[in-house]
């Protein structure tokens, strides 16, 4: 069933300011690793920070496909580096970082080999619990399509 795109992106915004950690999904020829990351959106671009030695940008510069949860919250979407923080067009997206993870930024930031990654998101999807105990659906938020559909079971 069709439900309303612009309510449902809402909500993922909604969550995206919210939680500030997500568990982050890479992979690259059968290997898949995940781990927790601090996060920031601007709008519904996700960005975050990490070093090019680390399993996770390997995998992402040869598979730019990745997963994001939290919770019932499921994020897919690709991930494409856009600098360091010291390249002047990622200043307010460090400014924005640092101010949800200054100790994240003030331990790593300035690493050797740090650098940002940008996650555009192609498909959000959902598991909701009615609180009437019935049963359990999924919402999916298609953003290339710009479409929301909801799956009863």
């Amino acid at each position: 069933m069709i439900i309303d795109y612009q309510k449902l992106e809402q909500e993922t915004l909604e969550i995206l300011e919210k939680n500030r950690t997500w568990i982050l999904s890479t992979s690259f020829i059968d290997k898949i690793t995940s781990r927790s990351m601090s996060v920031i959106n601007i709008g519904m671009d996700i960005y975050f920070q990490t070093n090019k030695k680390y399993t996770k940008y390997i995998q992402m510069t040869k598979n730019p496909n990745v997963a994001l949860c939290t919770g019932n919250t499921s994020i897919e979407g690709t991930a494409r580096e856009i600098g360091s923080w010291a390249d002047e067009k990622n200043n307010n997206i460090m400014e924005a970082y640092k101010a949800k993870h200054l100790s994240s930024y003030n331990r790593y930031g300035n690493l050797d080999g740090q650098v940002v990654f940008k996650i555009t998101p192609k498909k959000v999807s959902y598991w909701k619990y009615p609180s009437d105990d019935s049963e359990p659906y999924r919402e999916i938020l298609h953003i290339e399509r710009k479409m929301a559909e909801r799956i009863e079971f």
